[in-house]
């Protein structure tokens, strides 16, 4: 195991969601994050991806490293993606 906390991993997709929402001007933090999730699995599909295993492969995943749990300074993270949307809806 490397030394990769999830609040790492948020901030990478911090990084990217940041991105996406310059881009596409969504406006709820719920919306950006379904939105992007739903590009790239239509990104995957395009490339010939199964999504249904790719959602079960992924999902598992987070499931393990959450249950690994370190967490790291994922309040810094949350308040940057506050700053970033701070409308849940």
């Amino acid at each position: 195991m490397d030394d990769t906390t999830n609040a790492d991993r948020a901030g990478w997709a911090l990084d990217a969601l940041t991105g996406f929402v310059a881009i596409t001007r969504v406006n709820t933090a719920h919306d950006a994050v379904a939105d992007l999730i739903a590009n790239l699995l239509h990104l995957a599909r395009g490339r010939g991806f199964d999504v249904d295993l790719l959602l079960h492969q992924t999902r598992k995943l987070m499931t393990e490293e959450f249950a690994e749990d370190p967490e790291g300074d994922m309040a810094a993270v949350q308040a940057r993606f506050r700053e970033l949307l701070p409308d849940d809806s």
